[in-house]
């Protein structure tokens, strides 16, 4: 048995560590042309992503875009719910935003966390216009609302129409979850303790050994 060197250490910050999927949806359903999907689908059976006309005049759909390739269009008063189907709580979402998408861009309005600013830029390339509007919160059920007019996208920032009717045109989707460990499984868990092993910490409970992502390494006795 290895000497350790123990100290008193809590645990809370260590049962999460983040995990990004980006879902492109030219890559989700590159069939698109043959079978246009159903706008309410699941990703991976891990996010569940609904969709109603709600107050709007244009549901939501999947069209084509000769510059974005597919993109989910959602319309003024329209909604987009996004819902984690397993243990993680979403914490960002990220909507990318090409093609035709960027000259409406609506103003979006969460059921909770907030949006930032959006970025109003171009893609990697630098050949097309490419905006990306975030949401950062800690849910596992969001509901986006879109405004009625347009507020970020050129056509009425740069060319003055103040009446373009508003628009969340998304080409691809980056979502962060705060992926749950091992150590959640340990009930009424309040303070551990830290372990060195070898100059790495790890952290001790009971018998076992845990890395910091709550992995058991090995049994004490």
């Amino acid at each position: 048995m290895k000497k350790y060197i123990i100290i008193l250490w809590a645990l809370v910050a260590l049962q999460v560590q983040a995990k990004t999927y980006n879902y492109v949806w030219t890559e989700v359903y590159p069939n698109y042309k043959q079978q246009i999907p159903s706008s309410d689908f699941t990703l991976d059976n891990l996010f569940q992503i609904n969709t109603e006309m709600a107050s709007g005049v244009s549901g939501p759909q999947f069209v084509a875009d000769n510059k974005a390739g597919l993109m989910l269009r959602t319309y003024a008063n329209n909604t987009l719910q996004i819902k984690s189907l397993g243990a993680d709580a979403i914490t960002q979402i990220t909507f990318v935003i090409g093609g035709n998408g960027c000259s409406s861009l609506a103003k979006v309005t969460p059921s909770n966390g907030a949006m930032d600013e959006p970025y109003l830029g171009r893609d990697a390339s630098d050949s097309f216009r490419e905006y990306r509007y975030t949401w950062k919160g800690k849910s596992k059920d969001i509901t986006f609302s879109v405004g009625a007019k347009c507020e970020f996208g050129y056509e009425c920032l740069e060319q003055g129409k103040t009446d373009t009717k508003g628009t969340l045109m998304t080409k691809a989707m980056i979502i962060e979850t705060d992926e749950q460990t091992g150590l959640k499984d340990i009930q009424g868990l309040k303070v551990g303790k830290k372990v060195i092993i070898d100059g790495k910490m790890y952290i001790q409970y009971n018998e076992g050994i845990y890395d910091v992502f709550g992995r058991c390494l090995e049994h004490s006795k």
